[in-house]
C-alpha cells in the first residue's frame, strides 16, 4: 500500500514515516488539503494549513487544539523539513516535504468547559504567582494590570492598552502576548460565564487591527485562545487553579506551564492569575 505523501509525490526515496500519538481536536484530517510549512524549532515544527497554525510536536510537548504531538521525541530540526516544503493531508496522515505523518491510530485531545470555582482560589493564585513571578518577564504583572484595568473602561482605553501589550517583550512569542493567551485561556473557558464570553468578544473585537504588529506564531496563539482554544498545558493549569485540583496536581500543571520557554509560560501563568482575579475576586464582580 503507497505511504500518504507517496501520492502526492513522484518518488518515494528517502521518505520518512513517523506515528502520531495525540492529535487536537481542530486538526481535520479526513479532508483533502495542502498547505506550507511555517518555521521549524527543535520541538516544534509550524504548518500552515487553510489559514491556520497547525504544529507538529515532540512527544515530550503538551497537546494542542491545532497540534500532532508525534510518538517519538526526535530533535524536530533534523527531521529534514524546512520551511515553504509543501504539506498533504489526506486520509488520516500528514506529508510534509519527505516526512509522512500516520495519524490514524492517535488520540484526540479537547479542551472542555472548566466548573466554577471551588473554594480556596485565592490561596492557588498566591501559591501560582510565587512561583510565576522570577521567571515571568518584568513587565508581565504591569501589562496584566493595565489591560484588566482598561476593561472597567471605554473601548478606546482598551485598545490603548492593547497597543502597548501586543507584541511587547522577549521571546519568539512577545511576553505581552502570552499574558494575553494566558487572559483569554480563563475569559473563554466557560468558567467565567457570560461575562467572560463577553470580555472575550471585547478583547477580540480590539485585537484585530493589531495582530498584524506581532509574529505569525504569536498572531495565530491569540486568535486560538480567544476562540477557547488554548494549549492543554495553560488549559490544565487554569483548570487546577480555579476548580481546586489537589496540590499535587496542581504543582505538576505550574511546573509544565512554567517549563515552557524562557519566559513564556511564566508571562501566561501571569495573565491567567489576573484574569481570575478579576472574573472571580474582585469584591463588586464576585458579590454579583
Amino acid at each position: 500500500m503507497p505511504t500518504p505523501t507517496s501520492r502526492h509525490s513522484t518518488s518515494t526515496r528517502h521518505l520518512a514515516v513517523l506515528r502520531a500519538l495525540s492529535v487536537g481536536r481542530e486538526v481535520d484530517l479526513w479532508t483533502s488539503r495542502t498547505g506550507v510549512v511555517h518555521s521549524v524549532f527543535r520541538r516544534a515544527v509550524n504548518l500552515l494549513v487553510d489559514g491556520e497554525m497547525w504544529s507538529v510536536l515532540a512527544a515530550g510537548q503538551p497537546d494542542a487544539p491545532f497540534g500532532i504531538r508525534l510518538a517519538a521525541d526526535p530533535d524536530c530540526g533534523g527531521l529534514g523539513v524546512m520551511p515553504k516544503d509543501c504539506v498533504h493531508v489526506r486520509a488520516g496522515s500528514i506529508g510534509v516535504g519527505r516526512l509522512a505523518i500516520d495519524c490514524r491510530a492517535a488520540s484526540r485531545w479537547a479542551p472542555r468547559p472548566w466548573h466554577e470555582p471551588a473554594a480556596g482560589l485565592l490561596s492557588r493564585l498566591s501559591t501560582a504567582e510565587q512561583a510565576a513571578r522570577p521567571r515571568a518577564w518584568p513587565d508581565s504583572v504591569t501589562l496584566a494590570r493595565q489591560v484588566t484595568a482598561a476593561l472597567t473602561s471605554g473601548n478606546a482605553e482598551l485598545a490603548s492598552a492593547l497597543r502597548r501589550c501586543v507584541g511587547l517583550g522577549p521571546g519568539m512569542t512577545p511576553a505581552g502576548d502570552d499574558v494575553l493567551v494566558g487572559m483569554l485561556t480563563v475569559f473563554s473557558s466557560g468558567a467565567a460565564g457570560t461575562e467572560g464570553a463577553r470580555i472575550t468578544a471585547r478583547l477580540t473585537s480590539a485585537l484585530a487591527p493589531i495582530l498584524s504588529s506581532t509574529p505569525d506564531v504569536s498572531r495565530h496563539l491569540l486568535t486560538q485562545a480567544a476562540r477557547g482554544l488554548p494549549s492543554r498545558a495553560i488549559h490544565d493549569l487554569g483548570a487546577a487553579l480555579v476548580e481546586g485540583a489537589p496540590d499535587p496536581v496542581l504543582q505538576s500543571a505550574l511546573q509544565v506551564v512554567l517549563g515552557i520557554g524562557c519566559t513564556s509560560g511564566a508571562d501566561a501563568c501571569t495573565g491567567v492569575i489576573a484574569a481570575c482575579r478579576f472574573s472571580f475576586l474582585t469584591p463588586e464582580r464576585h458579590a454579583a
